[in-house]
Order: C-alpha cells, then structure tokens, then sequence
C-alpha cells in the first residue's frame, strides 16, 4: 500500500471515523428525544386527560357539575398541550441547530485537514495520487453543501411537526365539544392546508439540492431524481393553491375536508366502542381496560404501536455477499447510491440511499470507493450502503403516523435501527405476492427481528426498508409486502412490513402507510368487495379503479392525499379485536 494512501486511510479510520461517529450518535439522540417526550409525557397526560372526560360524560348533559367539569378539562387540555408542545419542540429544534451546525464545521474542518495531510505526502511519495485528491477535496465540498440542504430540511420538517400538533390541538378540543366541535373543522382543514404548502417548499428545496448536486457532481441518478421530484412539487404547488387563480375555492375545500375530518373522528370514536364492546363485552372490566389504553377521549386518539423501523444496509468488509461483485454484477451502482460520478440506468426505480463509514453518516470519498472496487473487502475502512437515507425513512414513518390516526392507531418510532443483509436473497429481496417465491425470506428477516409466529408483541411492527424486490413474472416490481396475522383466515405468520423508496418521492411515500395497513387487516378492495380508486391509501394499481370522481374531487379541492376512510377504521378494529385482540387488548 503507498504511503499516501496508508496515511489517508488511518486518518480516516482513527480520527474521521469516531468523531462523526459520536456527533451521528448525537443527531440521533435528538431524532429520538421528541418521540419520547412524545410517548412518555404526551401520551400518558392524553390518557389521563380521556379518563377525566369519560367522568363528565357521566354526569347528565343538563348538570351545572357536567358543564363546569367539562371546561375544566378543556382548560387542562389547552394548558398542557402548551407546556408539553412548547417544552418538546424548543428542546428538539435547540438539540438539532446545536448538533447539527457544530457536527458541519467540526466535520469540515477535520476532512480539510485531513485532505491537506494526505495531499502533502501524496505530493512527495505519489504526484499522481495528490493530484487526484482533488476529487476528495471537491466531494468534501459537495456533502458540506448537501449538509446544508439537510440542515433546511429538518428544520422545515419541524414546522410541520408543529402545525401537525396543532391540528391535533383542535380534534382534542372538537371532541370535548361533541358535535358542536365539528365547527372547528374548518380551522383545522386550513392549518392542514399551510402544513401541506411547507411540505411542498420543503420537497422543492429537497429537489433543488439533488438537482445542484447532482451537476456539480457528475451524478445522472441525483439529476434526473432532482427534477423529478421537482417537477411533482410543482404539481402539487398547482393543486394546494388551486392553480394560484382558483386559491380560494381551494381554500374553502380545504375547510370542507377538515369538517369532513372531524366528523370522521367523531364517528370513529363510536367505531371504536361498538367494536371493543362488541368483542369484549358492553360493562366489562376489559373493556374499560382498552378504553383506557386508547385514551378514547384524547387526540390523536387510537392505540398505540411502535414501529421497529430498519434499514438494510450491505457491509464493505461483509465476504459472503461481497458488495464489490454486486457492483460489478449491475445489482446496485455504488457511484450513483454514493452521489458521486455515475449515469443511472434506473432512473425511476432507484433507492435514494447512502454510502457511509460505519457508524456514521459521514459519506465514503471517492478514493476509498476506488479502492474498494479495485481490491474488495476489506481493502478500506468499513463502510455501510444503506437502501434509504435516515432522513427519507423518518418523513415515511412520520407520514405513516399521520394516516395512522384515521385508523384510530397511534404509531411511534422512537428509533431507527438497521439490519444487514447477509444473504444473495437478501439483494434483491426474494419475496413476491406470488408463489413461489412467496414470503419466507421476508419472515426469515423478520426472525432476526425478534419474530417467532407464536405469542409475538403485535404492537410492535417490524418495518424494513431495502434494496429491491425481485420481479413478479409479468415483470413488474413491487413496492412493499405485508406479512400478516390472521389466524381467523388461518393465515398466521411472522408479521411485519417491507417496501422500498423510489422517485417520485411524494407518489411512494405512502407505501409504508399502505402496507401497515395491510398489517391492520385492510386489503385491496374496500370492505364491501369494490376495487379503490386512487384517493384511497390502500389502492393499488393492479385492481384498483383510478382517478375516479372521488379522487379528483379529493386531490383538487379537499385534502390534496391519499386517506383512510371510515370503512377501513372499521375493519382494522375488527382486526385488533379479533385476531389480534389477545397481544393488543389482553
């Protein structure tokens, strides 16, 4: 090994390396911090809060003691909904700009450094090497730049986070004031609306970032995924804004889908008791039990599951399914899923993922890449491929959590893990909808996730990000695959959810939702056996109707996205109650 690449590499390994490792860990932390404040302040206030309520609701309507009980508690709502929001996002948005901003120039200053080190000994012992260093100089600058554009984007991610908890600031007090509350709908409709656009602002500035990146880093696949996803921002800019002429019409169909929301939330409210005390018996102690766990009168009303979010990821050093000949085999592109010099053969169907050193989320240089597919395994310093970036995988489970609560489910993901694929099988995934191969790969990982089949937590729900899955025969691709428990339809298995990220972004970011909502019992056709049409989560494009009347009135006036309707909240409690009622509601 020359001189100036030992030196690069040990620089690297001993002091790049640990350092970003610790601010990753740091960044992590504050990534978690909010869904646990989140579940282990919010959640439990919220239930206690709906109990309180339930008491009032004892008293007769006419009693001066009901009113004065019902105030009170919609004064504590109020008050602690201020608190708690307040106190969770100023300690969340000051982790993140501290860690953040420090892990930037700590980051930049030590890689600068260590490419001036590196260029000096190449200069003396291989003038070649030093001149191609230059690469690594400008890929420095190129990530300190993608950083930035990072930096944008959690923090727009936050305002959303806020504007979502003020939506559900105005379903808690719509509930408290029964049908009455239903007025506030309205409000709620149009706050939906402002989050809506800062997502659309978000995704652009997103799109701009891969779009600068991937020119001024010879990247085809980043380019080509930019304008793509630029080009549906745009589009959905034209939507929520009712083509700019027509914005207060959309504005008033924004209000009208809210109320429509809140009716909804209203009538699941009753879907949910008629189910429980259909199941478990009107009166019955177990019934107050899950009651009380969902917290029946809080918002986001629903019970509570957590997500065991995972990324696949493939190892550098791993000989047993060598990275380097799934490269040199076409299986994946490391150039493209590391942003550096590539064409992209795939352009719609790449992951949008990540080539980092172990540990951290700092990308691999483009001469250590070289290295590696020069020599193979264990040539370099370990590093990780990831089929999603951290980021994208968290505004999936963020917008899953969303959808959720239609459902009448709370979806917390307090951490985002990772599992590696080890087998040929795991690249591309061996899994269909068909038979063969079926899903005994899928259940094989969800094995290692804890899964046995018998007895398992279903609140907790394996969700796995990877790669690809190998093609049905007609050709196609899948996007995700649900394994499910249903023992009423003597369909049991090792439940858990997969699916993969894809351009456009915004089209696919609902498959997650939409393959948990297998997982709650939903399927394809709606609860009478009809096909769904494409406002609907759970429609797919092999059987479902399309852009019918529905969907355009949906996606031009009213919520501008895909939902959950009344009719699959009804059938995911006849799950929970059902097949899945002695884990969830024992």
């Amino acid at each position: 090994m020359a001189a100036c690449q030992e030196v690069r590499q040990w620089i690297t390994k001993n002091i790049l390396v640990p350092v970003t490792r610790f601010i990753t860990a740091a960044r992590e932390r504050c990534e978690e911090l909010k869904q646990r404040i989140e579940e282990n302040v919010s959640q439990p206030v919220d239930k206690w809060i709906s109990r309180q309520e339930e008491r009032c609701r004892e008293l007769p309507w006419w009693n001066p003691l009901r009113w004065f009980c019902e105030l009170v508690t919609i004064v504590v709502k109020v008050v602690v909904w201020v608190v708690v929001t307040v106190v969770k996002w100023v300690v969340t948005i000051v982790c993140q700009i501290v860690t953040v901003v420090i892990g930037i120039i700590v980051t930049l200053v030590l890689r600068v450094i260590g490419w001036f080190v590196t260029f000096v000994v190449c200069l003396f012992s291989d003038p070649l090497e030093a001149l191609k260093s230059f690469r690594d100089l400008w890929t420095i600058v190129l990530d300190t730049v993608g950083e930035i554009f990072n930096f944008v984007d959690l923090l727009l991610g936050d305002v959303i986070g806020i504007l979502t908890d003020v939506e559900d600031l105005i379903d808690s007090l719509a509930s408290s004031l029964g049908w009455l509350g239903v007025i506030l709908g309205i409000v709620k409709g149009i706050i939906g609306l402002v989050r809506d656009l800062v997502s659309v602002i978000r995704d652009a500035i997103h799109s701009l970032g891969d779009i600068v990146l991937g020119v001024l880093g010879g990247n085809l696949c980043r380019l080509l995924r930019g304008l793509t996803d630029l080009g549906t921002a745009i589009g959905r800019a034209l939507l929520d804004t009712g083509f700019v002429v027509f914005f207060p019409v959309r504005l008033i169909g924004a209000a009208v889908g809210g109320v429509r929301d809140s009716v909804n939330q209203h009538q699941l409210e009753e879907v949910i008791r008629s189910a429980i005390a259909r199941s478990f018996g009107a009166g019955s102690e177990r019934e107050q039990r899950a009651l009380d766990e969902i917290g029946i009168n809080a918002r986001p009303m629903g019970l509570a599951f957590r997500a065991d979010a995972r990324r696949m990821f493939l190892s550098s050093n791993d000989r047993e399914l060598d990275l380097k000949d799934l490269h040199d085999r076409g299986v994946i592109n490391l150039h493209a899923l590391a942003g550096h010099l590539s064409d992209c053969e795939r352009v719609i169907n790449q992951p949008e993922g990540e080539v980092v050193y172990a540990g951290t989320t700092l990308n691999v240089s483009y001469a250590d890449l070289e290295t590696f597919l020069r020599e193979g395994p264990g040539s370099v310093p370990e590093f990780h491929v990831f089929a999603i970036t951290r980021a994208k995988f968290r505004t999936h489970l963020e917008t899953a959590n969303r959808k959720a609560a239609a459902l009448g489910v709370r979806l917390g993901f307090p951490v985002i893990g990772d599992i590696q694929a080890t087998l040929p099988q795991h690249v591309p995934l061996d899994a269909s909808d068909q038979t063969p191969p079926g899903d005994a790969v899928q259940q094989a990982l969800f094995q290692l996730m804890g899964r046995t089949g018998v007895n398992d937590d279903l609140s907790l729900v394996p969700s796995i990000s990877h790669f690809h899955y190998v093609p049905r025969t007609d050709g196609n691709e899948l996007f995700g695959l649900a394994s499910w428990f249903r023992p009423s339809s003597r369909d049991a298995r090792m439940s858990g959810v997969t699916y993969r990220n894809r351009t456009p972004d915004w089209g696919f970011r609902f498959v997650l939702v939409h393959e948990l909502g297998h997982y709650w019992g939903l399927d394809h056709e709606d609860r009478n056996g009809n096909d769904r049409s494409l406002d609907q989560i759970m429609y797919a494009p092999s059987t479902g109707v399309g852009l019918d009347a529905a969907a355009v009135l949906e996606y031009l006036l009213l919520s501008g996205e895909p939902r959950f309707t009344l009719d699959d909240a009804r059938s995911a409690w006849d799950w929970i109650t059902g097949d899945g009622a002695a884990s969830l509601l024992p």
